[in-house]
């Protein structure tokens, strides 16, 4: 079954994204997509207990599309010490760097309230905190 889902495009700074604005069509776009997503890095690397901790959290949130201070979100500590990861990043933010500049629209950021905690987009969040796009969309979780 594919589900689709009602993005609308807005443009933020320099940048376009397609987004959700409604809680529920959040929720189940970050069950389907972003669990998938998860999912398929804990095969490949069962030792990264982030990917295990965010899985175990998402289901308990609930979502708001919301316009932050990307100076206010904070990558994972410790996935940010995997020096394959971080070398990984910077590779797929120079691949989606060109795309984004050429007006391909992005999704927002998802983001833990607590802390605020960056969960998925780190190769979007790396190209916008380049060219300093102080606001950012995000779908911001809240664990009820």
């Amino acid at each position: 079954m594919t589900m689709q889902f009602p993005f609308e495009y807005r443009k933020l700074g320099d940048f376009t994204y397609h987004v959700l604005s409604e809680p529920d069509h959040i929720k189940a776009y970050v069950m389907i997509w972003i669990m998938r997503e998860w999912e398929s890095d804990h095969k490949e690397a069962p030792h990264e207990h982030w990917t295990v901790e965010w899985m175990d959290v998402l289901p308990k949130m609930q979502f708001s599309l919301e316009i932050i201070d990307s100076g206010e979100i904070h990558p994972h500590p410790d996935l940010m010490s995997v020096d394959e990861f971080i070398k990984s990043l910077q590779e797929r933010a120079n691949e989606r760097e060109e795309s984004m500049l050429r007006g391909i629209s992005v999704e927002p950021l998802l983001v833990m309230r607590d802390g605020f905690q960056l969960m998925d987009g780190y190769t979007r969040y790396t190209v916008l905190r380049k060219y300093n796009q102080r606001e950012v969309y995000a779908y911001v979780g809240t664990i009820e």
